[in-house]
């Protein structure tokens, strides 16, 4: 009998680990959960963050702290949760962000492949390309003739900061059609959609939850946007990649990500409460699709997880291409 207790001390050991996770799953959040926002607040990525975070305390039995870390483009909030500790109770709003930043930076202090867990996808905006109404550009042919015709800098574009996916899309469009460009960057989106309108810069690629609003109040005019598919909002709007061939893809996504080395079981959890307040809360998805956004909800981190390699790819390309990167 001795023996055979001996014998199995060894597979009672390495089930632990799997109890442990299940234990620590069930009973988490041991804390508050810091959800941090590479945004201003009051930004619509902040508000919508706040939404869902609000009613995911509720669906996890914890509370959930909003905490904006903007600046950078981004690498700040990024950094703070990477570094972070691998316990779910901090996280990422925007894992977009964490990639972008990851790869347009040469040295952004972390592994964009490495250093992070993807935990869910939620929604995405696509981006749109404004210019203010008074200007003689009704169509992106147009805006392109243009840019073609100015003379010595081009056009003034306007983007949320250097290196930010709007800068690249800017850069890859008048790259793309031999024209010339001055960028100017701004402190974020807010403010780059705001100098469209007042005429500081001649045209801005702002994510549909910034520029729809305005657009619908006539303050900018939209020329074409840059989803993988046209917008329900203007259904008659060309994408960028049916006008132009190869054309970028620019999306905002909603998402939550954290540091690398969550236990899966904690992953799995915040996880399948965030597809089931989405899937549940008819007024949830409504905020997430009022501003031209679509939902995204992901079948398990594993497939989000399985989409950060081909996003790094596709944007390492979208960088070579237009020749945008922070030093």
């Amino acid at each position: 009998m001795r023996r055979r207790s001996l014998a199995l001390t060894p597979l009672a050991l390495l089930a632990r680990p799997a109890w442990a996770q299940a234990d620590a799953a069930a009973n988490w959040p041991p804390r508050p959960v810091r959800v941090i926002v590479p945004f201003a607040a009051g930004a619509s990525s902040d508000t919508l963050a706040r939404i869902v975070c609000a009613k995911l305390g509720d669906a996890l039995g914890g509370s959930i702290v909003v905490e904006n870390r903007a600046g950078a483009g981004g690498l700040i909030a990024s950094q703070t949760v990477a570094r972070a500790a691998p316990d779910g109770t901090t996280l990422l709003w925007g894992g977009g962000t964490a990639i972008t930043v990851g790869v347009m930076q040469r040295d952004p202090g972390f592994d964009v492949l490495k250093d992070f867990t993807p935990v869910v996808t939620i929604a995405e905006n696509p981006a749109l390309l404004c210019v203010r109404p008074a200007a003689a550009w009704k169509t992106i042919a147009e805006l392109i003739a243009g840019a073609k015709a100015a003379p010595a800098g081009g056009l003034r574009y306007g983007s949320g900061g250097v290196g930010t996916p709007a800068h690249m899309a800017a850069a890859a469009l008048l790259k793309s059609v031999g024209a010339e460009g001055t960028h100017v960057p701004y402190r974020g989106a807010n403010q780059a959609a705001l100098a469209v309108e007042q005429g500081e810069v001649d045209f801005a690629f702002a994510i549909s939850n910034i520029a729809l609003p305005r657009a619908q109040q006539g303050a900018i005019r939209v020329l074409v946007t840059t989803g993988s598919r046209r917008m329900p909002a203007f259904p008659d709007m060309p994408t960028l990649a049916e006008t132009i061939p190869d054309g970028p893809v620019i999306i905002s996504g909603s998402s939550l990500v954290g540091p690398a080395g969550i236990p899966p079981a904690i992953t799995q959890r915040i996880h399948d409460a965030v597809r089931r307040i989405v899937t549940e809360d008819a007024a949830l998805r409504e905020a997430l699709t009022r501003e031209g956004g679509s939902i995204t909800l992901s079948d398990s981190p594993a497939a989000y997880a399985a989409e950060w390699p081909r996003e790094v790819a596709r944007l390492q390309r979208l960088i070579a291409f237009s020749g945008a990167r922070v030093e």
